[in-house]
């Protein structure tokens, strides 16, 4: 059921980006409308993750040993140090596989 509804926010959000943000369709808003839809995705991505992050089977999981809020707070890092958004997500998944091995669950 979980996958479903990242998919289906996923959709959501793609769909909203290119019907509000595309150039070439014929929509038009004022600019403090189009500005605000800028941050919509960023807003709905984090309510996507949110769960995944904090959740586990329908309860919350512990700070202690929560490999997915380690992993998601060294992403953040690592995207504001280096700049380089595809380096960022490769050292963070390398970072959060090397986690989920050695952390227990």
């Amino acid at each position: 059921m979980t996958w479903t509804y990242i998919f289906i926010l996923a959709a959501i959000v793609f769909f909203n980006r290119y019907l509000f943000l595309e150039p070439r369709v014929d929509i038009k808003f004022p600019h403090f409308f189009e500005k605000m839809l800028k941050y919509s995705a960023p807003c709905l991505l984090t309510a996507i993750c949110a769960p995944i992050i904090f959740y586990q089977d329908d309860t919350f999981r512990a700070f202690a040993n929560n490999p997915y809020l380690y992993g998601a707070i060294f992403c953040v890092f690592m995207i504001l140090w280096l700049k380089k958004t595809l380096l960022s997500i490769i050292l963070s998944l390398v970072f959060f596989y090397m986690l989920t091995m050695f952390m227990p669950l």
